[in-house]
């Protein structure tokens, strides 16, 4: 072995690592998608009625909702920020998949800003109360194992120094 070589079984543990980084980042990824995608962002309760927003903007409604309920496509956000993550991850360019990763963070929490502006209720009808659904939170708490997966693959794989040749 040469002066500047590094070991073989560094290389592998390091080749390792990075896999199963990328593998993890990938999972979680796939798996906010598809919260995103199934799970209902806000609901709306109504005297007479009940409505979801689907990730894509719809409201499903049952029953009368007497309100004028904006749809907010926030999974084509999601859709956005976590493909950047995945995409990092595959790559391997775990820089991206970080900021991808805090990008969902923040469009999960989207949800509880924009909550006003949900509703447009007109004064002298049924009162309707509208929530934040549990997309918001899951999307929170899978971004939030991502962002910590993705700092720790871009720190052991990125950052760390290349191990020595005498190690």
């Amino acid at each position: 072995m040469g002066a500047g070589e590094t070991p073989r079984i560094a290389q592998e543990g390091t080749a390792i690592e990075a896999t199963l980084t990328r593998w993890a980042i990938g999972i979680l990824g796939a798996s906010i998608v598809v919260v995103a995608t199934v799970t209902p962002w806000f609901a709306a309760h109504g005297v007479a009625g009940y409505a979801e927003m689907a990730g894509w903007g719809a409201w499903r409604r049952s029953g009368e909702v007497d309100a004028s309920l904006r749809p907010l496509p926030l999974a084509v956000l999601v859709y956005l920020t976590a493909g950047l993550t995945i995409w990092g991850a595959v790559r391997p360019a775990f820089g991206a998949s970080v900021i991808g990763a805090m990008a969902t963070f923040g469009v999960g929490l989207l949800p509880l800003m924009l909550l006003p502006v949900v509703d447009r209720h007109a004064p002298g009808r049924d009162a309707v109360g509208v929530e934040v659904a549990s997309a918001t939170t899951t999307v929170i708490g899978l971004a939030v194992v991502l962002v910590i997966v993705s700092w720790i693959a871009y720190a052991r794989c990125v950052l760390r120094p290349a191990p020595r040749a005498g190690a």
